[in-house]
């Protein structure tokens, strides 16, 4: 099964980084090739968090209430939903403060992402191999995070809120 098949995240477009022809594309050249490696990474490790996910729970009963494996498999979905936008809006901008709180609202997202996995294979809805499979993709998104967050560059614009300064 190819993993594509599971997955409705678009692929990377170079051309959705329109850089203006000002000259100074090759200052962004690093960071868009991070940016692209981290969404390529988590486009890949999504599939795989959506196959998990996909297996949780059942279908809902009319009437009844929401199992724990349903609203696990939810959580799940919103924190896995969040990161591919965030990458992408943090790398459509030059400014600090902006790409900063994306990264921060990834991290969050990342580490919230893996606790539900955790749960679920706690509360025994899914097996620990599984587990294991996403932590290791985990582990080589993060390496390519802290990568991609090294290309920042920090400017001279203030944090209003006084989080990135």
């Amino acid at each position: 099964m190819d993993l594509d098949d599971l997955n409705f995240l678009p692929p990377w477009r170079d051309d959705d980084f329109d850089d203006d022809d000002d000259g100074e594309e090759w200052k962004r050249k690093e960071a868009r090739e991070a940016s692209k490696a981290l969404y390529l990474k988590w486009r890949e490790l999504f599939a795989l968090i959506f196959a998990f996910s996909e297996n949780l729970a059942g279908e809902p009963e009319e009437g009844k209430p929401e199992s724990h494996a349903q609203s696990t498999q939810q959580l799940i979905y919103e924190n896995a939903m969040i990161i591919a936008p965030k990458i992408m809006g943090a790398s459509g901008v030059d400014l600090y403060i902006l790409q900063m709180e994306n990264a921060a609202i990834i991290r969050t997202n990342a580490r919230q992402l893996m606790e539900q996995v955790g749960f679920a294979v706690l509360m025994g809805f899914a097996d620990e191999s599984y587990k294991k499979v996403i932590e290791e993709g985990m582990n080589e998104f993060r390496l390519l995070f802290k990568k991609w967050v090294a290309t920042f560059q920090k400017d001279d614009i203030e944090d209003d809120w006084g989080l990135f300064t």
